[in-house]
Parts: C-alpha cells; structure tokens; sequence
C-alpha cells in the first residue's frame, strides 16, 4: 500500500495543495486512494455526504464549491458528472474500476485539466497500471507502477509475441499472497512467478 501511494503521488503529482473528493464507498477498495493519499501528502479531503456518491449535479457542486483539485472515479461517476455539467479545466480526473470507453475519455479530457487511466484488480493492491490520457490518442491502461511487473502469457505461462492475445499476470509489491481459507483458489490465481526474485508470485488476472 506505501509503494502505491508513492508511486501514485509522484505520477499525479501530489501534493499539500490539493483537495480531493472523498467519493468512493469504504466497501470499494479504490477508496484507499481517496482517503489516504491525501493524509500522505498533506492535502484535504472533501467527503461526499451519504446518499449524493450518484448524484451527478450534487458532486458538481462540491467540485465547484471546494475548489476539488483531484478526483478518481469510475467512468460510470465520471458520466454522471459530465451529465451535470462538469468543467473544470484545472481538475485531475482518475478513471478506474471498469473500462474507459474512448467516446468518455474524449468526453471527459476536454472538460478536465489531466485524464489518468488506471487499472488493478483487488488482489494486486488497487491500482497496477497507469496511463496519462491525451485527446485523440488511443484509451490503454499504460504501464506499471513502481515494483509492479506486468506479463502477458499464453495458456503454458509462455509471453506471448506482441500483438498475440494472452492472459495478463501482475506481479511485484502490490500481490496478496491468496485467498483467506481458500486454498484451492489461491493456487489457482497466484502462480509462482518465474522472472521475479525467488518465492514472488504472478496474479492471474483473467484480462486477455
């Protein structure tokens, strides 16, 4: 968790200035992201009351209101705000925890200042991967963080060629060692990970 919060800091450039919201529920774990690395760097935090997370005019205005400088939501939130009638050239908008449509991402980069694709499952520490979105360019989920590693790999645990489909295996600091009680599953999703240091795992991720 330290090294996401790092890694995530210095790829947004976070800092004592900003304010974010506090939008995502507790059961979500993309709220870490929300809650802690603003504690992390000395930022405020501005929490959305109970029963306005999906009330796009509602969230709007606290953006406004507050001068919100970062917010990370998912591009189901993010269209519920630009319904609303969201722009705010100097907002970071972080999109993650579904896929990003290239129409909203277009949508939502020429509302916003900067527009950062993230992608991780749970199991690999919330956030994995990390794209700086740019209008007209391409929608990807980018590169690694900091101490994660990324492979794709045919059905043997074989990379597979560029351009070739496989399945995405995540590694570094951020995967859990397994499923509590769930020992068959555990070793179904976390296999030993043969380019890391010794006894490191991949996480299956199940993404082609």
């Amino acid at each position: 968790l330290a090294n996401l919060l790092a890694t995530m800091a210095d790829h947004i450039e976070a800092g004592p200035r900003d304010r974010w919201l506090g939008l995502t529920s507790l059961s979500f774990d993309i709220s870490t992201v929300e809650l802690l690395l603003p504690l992390a760097t000395g930022a405020r935090v501005v929490l959305v009351p109970e029963g306005q997370q999906r009330d796009g005019g509602a969230l709007v205005k606290l953006i406004e209101a507050h001068g919100i400088t970062h917010v990370q939501a998912t591009p189901s939130s993010w269209r519920l705000m630009l319904a609303a009638g969201l722009h705010h050239p100097g907002l970071v908008a972080v999109a993650g925890g579904e896929a990003l449509p290239e129409p909203l991402a277009e949508e939502l980069g020429a509302v916003c200042g900067r527009l950062v694709n993230v992608y991780g499952p749970t199991e690999t520490t919330v956030w994995s991967t990390l794209a700086h979105l740019t209008t007209g360019a391409p929608v990807t989920i980018g590169r690694p963080l900091a101490a994660t590693r990324a492979y794709v790999l045919d059905e043997r645990g074989t990379p597979v060629p560029d351009f070739i489909p496989g399945e995405l295996h995540l590694g570094g600091a951020g995967v859990a060692h397994g499923y509590r009680g769930r020992p068959g599953l555990t070793a179904q999703r976390f296999v030993p990970d043969p380019w890391g240091p010794p006894g490191s795992r991949l996480y299956r991720t199940g993404d082609v």
